[in-house]
């Protein structure tokens, strides 16, 4: 009868823990976010175009559309945007990143 009571009580303090433990149990288990690829995209070589983010599209397995000596991919670390991994870099600067990346 005791416990039956209690229940009543506080079954709005009860309710609210139980609530808070299902949605901490969902912020455990986020998985953090891959790193973005991005390809470029762009037949231009002129100076500055690498570091223009218009030129490089976002995705997974889209492969390089490109050939020359241009780019491929970059790799946008989980955080990131791709302004802040290009952004400010020279031509060569880009290319050097993957400086072992196939480019046709």
């Amino acid at each position: 009868m005791k416990f039956n009571q209690f229940l009543k009580m506080n079954a709005v303090a009860i309710a609210a823990v139980m609530f808070t433990g299902a949605l901490m149990s969902f912020k455990i288990a986020e998985k953090k976010a891959e790193p973005m690829q991005y390809f470029y995209n762009s037949s231009s070589v002129a100076t500055g175009a690498f570091s223009q983010v218009s030129n490089w599209t976002e995705g997974v397995g889209s492969g390089c559309v490109t050939t020359g000596n241009k780019p491929c991919t970059i790799t946008v670390p989980d955080g990131q945007d791709l302004i802040d991994v290009i952004g400010g870099l020279t031509n060569s600067e880009i290319l050097d990143i993957h400086p072992l990346e196939k480019r046709q």
